[in-house]
């Protein structure tokens, strides 16, 4: 990626943020439901969103000749999942099989895991001390397309960070989010099927950067991952709290501003939900 296009920020009105929906629109959308699950390892998370989204599949498209059936007669609701995992690199889709062996044996011996998944982007980290958020909606009742709702995701970033104090954007081009022309400080990474999403962002808090030196972090050479904790720390203010626990209200209540819809506990959105992703971690 050229400079030139690095330096091509967008800067979002939050407020004035739709993501291209109309006010009829934005009156009809269902609530979506969130659970912070903790810490999980990469590989029960993965799992679990895979069946997941082929049970919410399935029930969706259960009419006549696989068509839809309406909302209010469908069991399982959307939900953003919260969580932390052990540490572990991921690859994107694109990259299945691109890392050597030699390479992979490396990165292992670093005590982390390697898993390549189904997700779009390039290599990254997931480890303690980031947040990561793996939105689970049925686009169509939230009348997006994929392109707008990956922007959605991005300004849930962008205004998280907004509210922490921290000026951070998007690149034209690029998704993630950014603090500076270099440094990054939350990756995407999204898969939807059917208009089913699974996958989402990873919003460094207090990860320790270290991780990310042994890797070109989303294939981007040059530039470095950086985290809310450091970045405030170089603005002086280390003493804002910017663990898990802090940083999650703050992105939970930039979801709902930016989605439009309310964001509630899944338990009281969707208990049958809540039962069915704690069934599938177990």
């Amino acid at each position: 990626m050229s400079s030139t296009k690095l330096a091509k920020f967008i800067s979002p009105k939050i407020s004035q943020c739709t993501l291209g929906r109309s006010t009829a629109q934005l009156s009809s959308l269902p609530p979506i439901g969130y659970i912070y699950l903790g810490n999980v390892s990469y590989a029960k998370a993965l799992d679990m969103q895979k069946q997941l989204c082929r049970k919410r599949i399935d029930e969706i498209y259960a009419g006549p000749h696989n068509s839809r059936i309406p909302r209010v007669t469908r069991t399982l609701a959307d939900s953003l999942i919260l969580l932390e995992h052990s540490p572990v690199y991921t690859n994107g889709r694109r990259n299945h099989g691109v890392l050597s062996v030699d390479e992979i044996t490396r990165l292992r011996k670093l005590g982390c895991d390697y898993v390549e998944t189904n997700r779009g982007g390039e290599i990254t980290f997931h480890g303690p001390g980031q947040l990561v958020a793996y939105p689970n909606l049925y686009l169509k009742d939230h009348h997006l397309g994929t392109k707008c709702y990956v922007k959605g995701l991005e300004h849930t970033i962008v205004e998280a960070c907004a509210r922490l104090g921290i000026d951070a954007d998007v690149v034209d081009g690029f998704p993630g989010v950014w603090v500076s022309h270099t440094q990054k400080v939350a990756a995407l990474g999204t898969h939807v099927q059917k208009y089913v999403t699974s996958h989402g962002f990873a919003l460094n808090c207090t990860t320790d950067m270290k991780w990310f030196d042994e890797i070109v972090p989303c294939g981007l050479e040059g530039r470095s991952a950086t985290s809310l904790a450091s970045v405030l720390a170089k603005q002086g203010r280390s003493e804002v709290d910017t663990s898990i626990g802090a940083v999650l209200p703050t992105v939970i209540d930039s979801f709902k501003a930016v989605f439009g819809c309310d964001v509630l506990p899944l338990e009281e959105v969707s208990p049958e939900t809540y039962a069915t992703i704690r069934q599938l971690l177990e």
